[in-house]
């Protein structure tokens, strides 16, 4: 007989096999079996399962990559005007809260029940919409969004001015876009930027314009969301890791061993407290979250982000002269 925890594991799994084929569609069904540990079996079984509540899709050969072929559109009844305006609304709250893929979904989703508002609600709701969430919440312009979304999905390469934050002047740079996610109170793109020639992660609230260049492009089949943020210790993503070691003393180590601050954590035991080792795509970012527990934390290694430490400590002591 199947329980509780069985089923839950079991749904949590399908919704991870449409997202993963949405975010990484150039990868072959092998690679999807390794990744959720299951056999082929399985996998056919939940695709199945999938195709019952209106999800189906299957791995063009040709193409080397998994199409969705249908994602069913479901009608909400029964919700009155003034619960579908909390539900658009409640969309403003994500841009402080996690961080999901699933959120350029719930974005769509709070659009759609705008849209199918009664006439005179209709524009409104949609100005609040555009105006709350995406301007006020997000930062960004419904333009840039629509643009970027027309062309994730029609594979067509970009060309963007964007605004770096310690830059005056617009970069401009042609992009074959990938993805649209949520990270940290923000909304981000990544895709292979030709201009840098890597892949790069962009601020979508600091894309000025976008343009479409004509051309299409094909995704590199080595793209792999899942594993280039597993890398992150906040929000920089990178394949490449370094090895950052912390030590904490005794007053707070008990708040940093109840926590998994990253997947690739591990926490030995000395005699003034602990020692933190991560490996992470940005050093800096655990060096920034390090100084916010103040003198009881260390950086220990690499030497140059604890020379980098000892630096803006010494700018922030002038600061309390």
């Amino acid at each position: 007989m199947t329980n509780n925890k069985e089923i839950s594991t079991r749904i949590k799994r399908l919704i991870q096999i449409v997202q993963e084929i949405k975010t990484n569609p150039s990868q072959t069904p092998e690679q999807v079996y390794q990744k959720f540990s299951i056999s082929k079996a399985q996998f056919y079984k939940d695709k199945k399962s999938l195709s019952a509540i209106g999800v189906d899709f299957f791995y063009n050969r040709k193409a080397q990559r998994f199409e969705i072929t249908r994602d069913a559109y479901i009608p909400v009844n029964h919700l009155s005007i003034s619960e579908r305006l909390c539900l658009i609304l409640s969309m403003r709250q994500l841009s402080a809260s996690g961080d999901y893929l699933l959120t350029v979904e719930g974005l769509n989703a709070a659009r759609k029940l705008a849209a199918d508002l009664p006439g005179p609600l209709r524009e409104n709701a949609i100005m609040l919409f555009d105006t709350l969430v995406l301007k006020e919440g997000f930062g960004c312009k419904q333009s840039v969004m629509e643009k970027l979304q027309q062309s994730i999905m029609e594979n067509r390469r970009i060309n963007i001015d964007y605004q770096k934050p310690d830059k005056q002047i617009l970069n401009n740079q042609i992009v074959d876009p990938y993805i649209i996610f949520f990270k940290r109170r923000a909304l981000y793109m990544e895709g292979l930027s030709l201009s840098e020639r890597g892949v790069r992660m962009f601020r979508i609230n600091r894309i000025n314009a976008i343009r479409m260049t004509g051309e299409k492009f094909t995704r590199d089949s080595s793209y792999d969301f899942t594993q280039r943020h597993k890398n992150a210790f906040s929000v920089f993503a990178g394949d490449k890791t370094e090895k950052v070691v912390v030590r904490f003393n005794k007053a707070v180590e008990t708040y940093i061993q109840e926590t998994l601050w990253h997947n690739s954590q591990s926490i030995s035991t000395t005699k003034n407290g602990i020692l933190f080792t991560v490996h992470v795509a940005e050093p800096k970012e655990v060096l920034w979250w390090a100084l916010g527990w103040g003198a009881s934390a260390e950086i220990i290694e690499p030497h140059w982000l604890r020379q980098m430490a000892r630096d803006e400590i010494k700018q922030m002591l002038k600061k309390y002269k």
